[in-house]
């Protein structure tokens, strides 16, 4: 499992030249299978891709009072054991997602704060990469997300530019599912730690999970997630002409 996860991570990173030489690169770690796997395959070391760069793991911690902090000192201990240099990030940005009119939309605003303290750490880091474990169902459910929620047809980047291409944001986990990284995380038995955050199970991206999944259950010789992926990569309708027409 490792090697063939290991070299989907690889194409993703030449096919669309995610890490150069002399990148220093932060890994947003959340604690998540997703970021702990692409932490694991960032510190092991690549093949066909250079290993000239700069590796930090950072953490933000949300400020979950039920934690009490349990999850920040569990992930330090786990990256002094990896021998990788890390960042933990103290906020309070639990109490903004979950206070007053921002109950409506708490993943919203937890997602802009968590945004923007990973840019600030970035930058004080000098940091050119940040790196995220998005995986390919990450990004065929964000797609859906902003269809039906966002009225507009876009998705994840595997490269994103951001500060006029100071930053770039990297997803190598591009090419693989969810379901693998699990079995990885399984096989290496990485560390599960509780979800904190009061909206698990009943956000719009658990929704749209369950979609697919009955889709693909009524559908037995439909692939509905690898249909959607490739959807990507053939968008040969322009409406824009047809705005306000």
């Amino acid at each position: 499992m490792y090697k063939t996860l290991r070299n989907r991570t690889e194409k993703a990173i030449l096919d669309y030249q995610m890490i150069r030489p002399g990148d220093r690169i932060l890994v947003g770690v959340s604690g998540g299978s997703d970021s702990l796997a692409l932490l694991k395959f960032l510190k092991d070391g690549f093949i066909h891709v250079t290993n000239d760069f700069f590796l930090i793991a950072v953490h933000i911690d949300l400020g979950f009072k039920e934690d009490g902090g349990k999850l920040s000192e569990n992930l330090e201990r786990l990256f002094q054991e990896m021998n990788v240099e890390y960042r933990i990030v103290k906020t309070k940005i639990s109490n903004k997602a979950f206070s007053g009119d921002a109950k409506k939309n708490p993943c919203f605003i937890c997602s802009q704060y968590r945004r923007k303290t990973m840019y600030e750490t970035a930058h004080e880091n000098q940091c050119n990469k940040i790196a995220y474990g998005h995986h390919k169902d990450d990004i065929i459910e964000t797609l859906l997300i902003n269809i039906m929620f966002g009225r507009k047809i876009e998705a994840m980047y595997p490269v994103q530019k951001i500060f006029k291409g100071k930053m770039h944001i990297i997803r190598p986990f591009f090419y693989i599912e969810e379901a693998l990284i699990k079995e990885l995380a399984l096989e290496y038995q990485f560390p599960q730690f509780p979800r904190l955050c009061p909206a698990d199970g009943t956000t719009r991206r658990q929704k749209i999970k369950s979609i697919i999944q009955r889709l693909q259950s009524e559908e037995k010789n439909a692939n509905i997630r690898q249909n959607i992926f490739r959807s990507l990569f053939r968008v040969n309708i322009d409406f824009t002409s047809l705005h306000n027409g």
